[in-house]
């Protein structure tokens, strides 16, 4: 117990850092994560699972640069696990934002669980949209 609390008081500059940084990531992510849910057409979830991938230069570069933006963002909703903020729903837009084989059924997959898809739809309520419809509704 006394390494830990000496490990602590020797790094209160890092300890500081790194709570000051959660707090600003909770704050930016409380507020962009129901904005960007509000901006999705209903019909989102549905048409994830019927895209087809591109095959150009200009799409691979994009795909990289997408999928950097999506690590750093699912890095970020890890991080929020365990420290305040919304990880689960960062981690479903890092892995929205990212290009990579199967993506899209996973993202529906993640999705469509009852919590995150009630979660999801209550932020959309919140700005006047209606709600995602499920992809089985479609069948």
């Amino acid at each position: 117990m006394n390494e830990i609390l000496s490990w602590l008081s020797e790094h209160s500059l890092l300890l500081s850092v790194i709570a000051t940084a959660s707090v600003i990531m909770m704050a930016v992510s409380l507020i962009a994560a129901p904005w960007i849910v509000s901006r999705l057409p209903s019909n989102y979830l549905q048409a994830r699972l019927d895209r087809r991938p591109e095959r150009n230069l200009w799409h691979t570069l994009k795909m990289l640069s997408r999928a950097l933006l999506g690590f750093v963002i699912v890095l970020l909703g890890l991080i929020m696990l365990i420290t305040p903020g919304p990880g689960f729903i960062m981690l479903l837009l890092g892995v929205s934002i990212a290009e990579f084989p199967g993506k899209n059924r996973l993202l529906v997959y993640l999705a469509t669980r009852p919590n995150v898809l009630s979660s999801l739809n209550w932020m959309r309520k919140r700005h006047d949209k209606p709600p995602f419809i499920h992809p089985h509704d479609f069948d």
